[in-house]
Parts: C-alpha cells; structure tokens; sequence
C-alpha cells in the first residue's frame, strides 16, 4: 500500500469489512440501517435492573424542521437490588426537564450513549417509581421525515419510526433492549388532516393546541422497546376484517392505486397462521403502513406493520411483483418475534427464521406443493452462496444489524423445516403451539425451543440444536450409487468433504433415499444415518432401480453432489420439482431436443426457466433454435424473463431480432425493462437509440423503464447522451431512493471524460446532492463523484470528510472517503498528489480537533432541574 492511501485506508475499512448485505426474498431486511457503530468483542444479554412496566410518549413532530420535542413518562420498580442509580439509552437528545414521583433525583448527566439519572437515595425493590423526562431531538435514526422540503410530493408528507435493532434511542429515552417487555401508550400531535398509527388501539382523537388534532394509541399488552411505532401523515385507507379482527392498508395518496394489489391475502395469511400455528392473533388490530423510502422491506411492529412503498406495484407485472411473502413474513412475526421476542441479538433467528418458514408454509397454501419447495430451494441457493461458517446463534458481532443475514433468514427457516420433517407435520404444531403457549408475552432463548421439543417429543435433539444453531456450514455429501445385480444389493456411498474446522464439524444428519423400482407403484424408502466421513449403507432391493433419489422430499439441507447415469436421469425429468430442477442442470448438447421439451411444457414455471439458461448456455445452432421456439406462447412472467436473460446471452443476429420483436409487444414493464437493457451490446444502432430516448423521457411506475435506458446507455458507454439524461434527472421523477445510486452512478460514468463538455454541469449537479436532506442521495453523489473522477471534485469531498461522526459508522463520509481516494488514485503528478494530500491531512486535523470539542461538551455533566 503506497503511503498516501494510509489515512483514506483505513477510513474505508470498517465499510469494507462489513459492506456485504443479505437479500431477504421475503423481508428485503438487507435495506434495513447498516451497523452505526461497531464494538468489538463477545455480546450477551444486559442486566436488568428495572422492571419497566409502562412506557407513554406525548410527542410532537415538527414536519418543517424535522424534529421532535415531547415527554417520555416510565413506570418502572427496581426488581432485586437497591437502585441508586438509572441508566436509560439516549442518543443526542435535548434533555430540558427531569423529574421523579416516589423518588428524589440528586442529579442527571447526558453521555454519548446514555442518560444516567442519580436518586438521592437508593430505591427499595419493587417500588414503584413514575420517571418524567421532557426532551426535543433532531432525529440521525430512529424517526426519519419524508417533507416537499426533501423532494416528495406535499400530499406525502410522512413520519415514521424504525426501531429494530437499537434506534428508537435516538428519539426517545428508553431501555433499548429486547430482554424487557412493558406495556406503552403513544400521544401524538400533528396538523390537521393528517393520521397517526401506533401500536394497539386508538384512545381518542380530538383537537388539541395550536390547531393540530391529537391521536392517542394504547398497546396494553407488554411487548419490547424496538416494537414501539409511530406513522404520521397523509394516507389513502383500505379496510377488511379476519373474523372480528380489524384489518387496515395504509398507502401513501399518490399510491392509492397500488394499495388493493398489497392487500389481496392479509387475511388468508391471518386465518391461515391461526389455523397452523394454533394460537389465535394475539393484538387487537393488524394494520399495515406503507411508508415512503422505508429503510426495510417490513417491520412488524406490534399489531401495525410498516412497509416499504417502493415495493408496491402495479398487477401489470404480473406474477414478477407480489406481496404475499412479504405480507406472510411480517405477519408471522405478529406470534415470532412480537408475541415472543428474542432476549438477546444472538439468537435472532427465533424471530427471523420463524418468519421466515412460516411464510414458506403459507407459500404452500396458497400455490402448492411445488412452489413450497421452490422456495425451499431458493432459500438453500441463498445458504450455499454465502459460504458463511459462523454458527446461528453467535455471539461475536459488532453491531446487531450484522445477524441480519443469511443464518438469521434462510438458514433459520431451512432448520424449522429440517425439525418439522423429523418430527412430522402434527407432532411439529404441537411443539411450536406449546412454545408460544409458555412463553407468551416473554423472552425466549434457542434453549426455550429445544426444552420444548425434547419434552413434547420425548426426543434428544442435543445433537441437532448444537450442529445447526452452535455451529457453522452445511453438510456437503458427495453420493455415490452402485448395483450388486447378484445379491440384489443397492450400495449408496456417502462422504461428507465440507471443510472441518472448529466451528464446522461432521455432521450427522438422516438423510432419506428412495429407489424406484420396476413393477412397484411405489418407491422403496430408506433413510441412511449420515454421521461419518465416508459410509457405505446397502439396501436390498427386488430389482435394479430405474431411479435413485437421494432426500426425494427435501429434508436437509446440504450440498448433494449425485449425478444418476443417464436412463436414471431420464426418469429423474418426470419426477418432482426438485428432481427435475437437478435433472436439468446436469444436461448438456446430448440433451438439446429434451430441453426444448422442457422449457414448452414442464408443468411447473422455475423448471422451464432453468431449462432456457441450459440451452443458452449451450449456445450451439440447435439450442438456440430450442430456445427461440420455445420463448413463443410462454404465460407465466418469470419464465418469459428468463427466456429474455437467456437470449440476450447468445449476442447473435436472431436473438437480438427476436427480442426487439418482443420488445414491441411485451405489456409488462418490468420485463421490457429486461429487454431494454440487453441493449446495451447494440450501441451506435439509430432504431435502437431512438427507443432509448423514448423510455428515457417515458414516466413508468417507480421510473422502472427511465432506469431502464439510463443503464443500458451506461453499459453502450455513450456520452452523447449525457445531456438527456442529466435533464432527465433534474425532471420530476418517480426515482426510489434506493435506485439513485444507480442513476446517479451512470450519468457520472457517461460524464468520466475530461474532454466531456458536460462534465462540469454533472459535477455541479453531483455537488448539489450532496447536501440533499436525503441521505440515501448524499451517499448516492459521493459514490458518482469517485465514479467521475474529477479532480475539481475534491474539494468537496475533502468537506465531506471533515465532518465529523463521533466514533458511528457515517456512510455519506465512508462513500466521500471511497470516492477522494479513487479520485487521487487517478492523478497522474506527483506534485499535485502531495499538495492534495497535505491538504486532506490539514482537514483531518481540524476534524479531529472539532471532535475533541464536541466530545467535551457532549460530555459535561447536566445539572437536574428542581
């Protein structure tokens, strides 16, 4: 590493160490809060002093500067010990006011992370102490505006908390933890015309001072601190009912058209819970909020769910957009997560792998067998791909929101499904009914789910609870079949060759097998007790089996390396989904007539589309003739997109023919928009370049076919096309905060060159952003300036990176960082590295200096009002 990149390195390091994100097909919790400050070392549950007992906010947000001032009243008795002392988390509040009833305050102080309350003597356990604290916050996390003054539309105007996994500190006082329940009561006052949503149920709303109308929402069932919630705005309204339970969806107004397509199953997902979980919905409505840049797909916040309206749609999409698994998701986590809560971030997966399996078994009940295990299957790919060896329940994090990834999500549900199958549908029910049962309204620990088993079943599943959730991988078993036509014996050979290491062993694991037999109308069944390196099992068998299935119904989890000889993979085409989707993969040029067959007439929309990426791998004349027959007459969406992927990989005369054909004629937008950017190998072609201009200056649902062409001129790298899509982006524009980076990415990208002319318009533009009350658009404009390379960018950079974070992770800083540094990489004068260099340093030091300051201030002790 060259010496002038020491200090940019290593501001860079943290964001790079933990830059990975998980996409939750089901959540989409990849876009929740990034970790804000990384501690190092092992975390366990915290003490508990106090037993909260209740918590009421009387809060006003003020829309124009986007604060918050209010009062938090808790209810709380020491619960074993003398508490001298009180210690609530708060981050960059404004305490004003202080008081006790049952206690004398000696004195508060206010630190980074907390105010600590003293009391003039020790309280007595079980005391009941009512604490006052009057406080005003210009909110970093925790509570987030979206104003006209931000760039939404004035009928949108929205506040909304997100709290998981420790942020509702930033604008309340509080035990921020999830080991402690209390009940709460939320009193908000905003203008008139507006909605409030909290939790449980609405007191009253009633005019107040001032000329806003006040909303009082009680929840009086004891729930955890990050499930508090609080929605204020303008709001389009649908209403239904599951038995006597009222249900809502709440849309932004300029989404009312969207709202029905969010609302078609909440339902059916409800009574179908009740009806497989066995205990009824435990809160007194389940309504749903749509808010406007959500930092997650969902949060499930106790009886209303707040989710992301960048992810409404419209029915044009077809079955590419649904909202059922998010939908099922949340609401799972109205009995997993809300009705019982994880005590500590360790064993998250209580709450998201519930979620998550729950919201595969309502996959089966709404669309069959086969699309369950689909999504079985992809849950799996998802496992697989992250490679991650650490154990579920880990407690060597930094920031909370690290456990929100694959082991929490996919890999949680693959180990409810795995105990569902060993145990069996009734005997599984039965557990989890019993689970929720005992520990309803409590905190729960990966120990309270295996107890519960062991004792309903009368089974040991030390091993089980120890190799999946203590420790790391997944099996991977390489199979082997041999047939001893005399003693009419089946040989299966089994090794496992994952990595061995201390977090991942060997695993033993009951792994099925069943071999189809000639004459049988069923298959013979055998399950091998997998717990060695490498084991023979035999098994006898009336006949030499026309196909060999290993985990034919899908119950482990593991990488299976089995390729049956080629009649067994005929026969493997007709069988199940899973079956067949292996099956496919294996193909090759022997089989391009069998895949064409496939991809027309497989009964099932993933087996199709598996089948189109084989033929396209392939590539030769015959395959791509399949593949183009086969793209006629296709009705499922997914499998159409998949044609469009597969043939814009041949990059041949006929393939790109067929698919402007298509592009004339597809009404789904999102694929169009797929058609759209396999454009990008057609750059310089007039037919081509006019349709770009036309989707560019196209108004689409969420800008999906203007993103379209912006992308694919990135990819044609044609500058000459800055202008119009610099002038696009300065347009009104349906852009989600999420996609800015990719826009705002390809326009610095077509701007790169110092001979572009419009470079400085660009930058300007750029330079602009950065100061957006967004921040995912600041973070998206530091990113595009690296991307633009100009050197005249720096300066403004080298202020971003003056601003100081305290010791949080700040991705607008972190992004300015990446972006300098890959500016100064580019410079080609020693000289002018230097003096930028020096620069930067003085920067840094003034920073430093700033910090030090604040830290001092932040630090003095407050003295407690009498």
């Amino acid at each position: 590493m060259r010496p002038h990149h020491l200090l940019l390195a290593a501001a860079l390091l943290v964001s790079s160490a933990f830059a990975d994100s998980f996409d939750c097909r089901h959540c989409e919790k990849h876009l929740l809060p990034q970790p804000i400050k990384i501690i190092a070392g092992r975390k366990y549950a915290r003490d508990r002093r106090v037993d909260v007992l209740h918590l009421k906010l009387d809060v006003t947000p003020d829309f124009v500067k986007r604060t918050v001032s209010g009062t938090a009243t808790m209810r709380f008795k020491p619960i074993a010990l003398p508490l001298a002392k009180l210690e609530l988390d708060a981050v960059d509040l404004n305490i004003s006011e202080l008081k006790a009833e049952g206690a004398k305050v000696a004195e508060h102080e206010v630190t980074n992370e907390k105010l600590v309350i003293t009391f003039a003597s020790a309280i007595a356990p079980d005391a009941e102490i009512t604490l006052t604290v009057k406080y005003s916050a210009q909110p970093e996390h925790g509570l987030y505006f979206r104003t006209p003054e931000m760039g939404y539309k004035s009928g949108d105007t929205q506040v909304w908390s997100q709290g998981e996994a420790e942020l509702h500190r930033f604008w309340f006082p509080s035990y921020d933890y999830p080991n402690e329940r209390f009940t709460s009561e939320v009193i908000c006052h905003v203008p008139k015309g507006m909605q409030v949503v909290s939790n449980g149920t609405l007191q009253s709303e009633k005019p107040g001072a001032a000329g806003l109308v006040t909303f009082h929402w009680l929840q009086n069932q004891p729930h955890v601190n990050y499930l508090i919630a609080l929605a204020a705005g303008h709001f389009h309204k649908l209403e239904d009912r599951a038995g006597k339970l009222p249900l809502a969806m709440l849309v932004p107004p300029s989404h009312a058209a969207q709202a029905a397509n969010a609302f078609t199953d909440t339902r059916k997902i409800i009574e179908f819970y009740q009806k497989e979980i066995g205990v009824p919905f435990a809160w007194d409505k389940y309504w749903q909020v749509y808010c406007l840049d959500f930092l997650a797909g969902g949060m499930e916040n106790t009886s209303c769910t707040f989710e992301a309206a960048d992810m409404l749609f419209n029915a044009d999409t077809e079955e590419l957009r649904t909202l059922h698994r998010l939908d099922a998701h949340e609401t799972a986590h109205q009995w997993f997560g809300d009705l019982v809560t994880c005590r500590d971030w360790a064993h998250l997966w209580l709450n998201e792998g519930f979620a998550s399996y729950y919201t595969i078994l309502y996959e089966e009940q709404k669309l069959g067998t086969d699309a369950m295990k689909y999504s079985l299957w992809l849950e799996a790919q998802e496992v697989f791909g992250a490679n991650d060896t650490r154990p579920i329940v880990w407690r060597d994090y930094g920031d909370p929101m690290q456990q929100f990834d694959n082991r929490a999500y996919p890999k949680g549900a693959w180990v409810l499904h795995m105990l569902r199958s060993q145990l069996g549908p009734d005997l599984f029910r039965k557990c989890i009914k019993t689970y929720l049962e005992r520990h309803r309204s409590g905190i729960v620990s990966t120990d309270d789910l295996q107890d519960v088993v062991e004792e309903v079943s009368g089974l040991s599943f030390d091993q089980f609870f120890d190799q999946w959730l203590h420790h790391g991988g997944e099996p991977e078993l390489k199979i082997d079949h041999t047939w001893d036509s005399a003693a009419k014996l089946a040989k299966i050979t089994v090794r496992q060759t994952q990595k061995l290491s201390e977090q991942v062993r060997l695993f033993r694991v009951p792994l099925p097998v069943s071999f189809h037999v000639a004459g049988q109308k069923e298959p013979l069944r055998f399950t091998m007790d997998v717990s060695k390196e490498v084991e023979d099992f035999h098994f006898v068998v009336p006949a030499q089996p026309e196909l060999v299935r290993i985990d034919p119904d899908y119950t482990v989890l593991a990488k299976v390396s089995f390729t049956p000889p080629g009649p067994m993979l005929d026969e493997q085409l007709e069988s199940d989904v899973i079956g067949r989707l292996l099956a496919v993969r294996t193909l090759d040029r022997k089989h391009i007539a069998k895949l064409g067959q496939i991809l027309r007439e497989d009964k099932f929309h993933a087996v199709r589309s598996e089948a189109a990426k084989v033929l396209a791998k392939i590539g030769e004349p015959e395959a791509r003739a399949e593949l183009i027959t086969g793209s006629e007459n296709q009705k499922h969406a997914a499998t159409r997109k998949a044609v469009v992927q597969a043939l814009a990989s041949l990059h041949t005369p006929e393939s790109r023919e067929i698919l402007w054909k298509m592009a004339q004629s597809e009404k789904n937008p999102a694929i169009l928009a797929t058609i759209v950017e396999t454009w990008s190998a057609r750059p310089g072609e007039p037919t081509v370049s006019e349709a770009l201009k036309k989707h560019l200056a196209a108004s689409s649902y969420q800008s999906t076919l203007e993103l379209a062409a912006i992308k694919t001129l990135r990819a044609q790298d044609d500058e000459s096309a800055v202008p119009a899509v610099l002038a696009r982006l300065q347009q009104p524009h349906e852009l989600r905060g999420r996609d800015a980076s990719t826009a705002f990415d390809a326009l610095a990208f077509l701007a790169r060159r110092p001979t572009n002319a419009n470079r400085d318009a660009v930058r300007d533009f750029l330079a602009e952003k950065l100061s957006d009350p967004r921040r995912d658009w600041r973070v998206a404009a530091a990113k595009a300036l690296g991307t633009l390379r100009d050197p005249k960018a720096l300066g403004l950079l080298d202020l971003m990176l003056a601003i100081s974070s305290g010791d949080r992770i700040d991705p607008v800083r972190e992004a300015s960082a990446k972006a300098a540094q890959d500016i100064r990489a580019g410079l080609e004068s020693p000289a002018d590295l230097k003096n930028l260099w020096d620069r930067v340093q003085q920067l840094q030091k003034k920073s430093e200096d700033q910090s030090k300051e604040i830290e001092a201030l932040k630090k003095k002790p407050q003295t407690a009002k009498k």
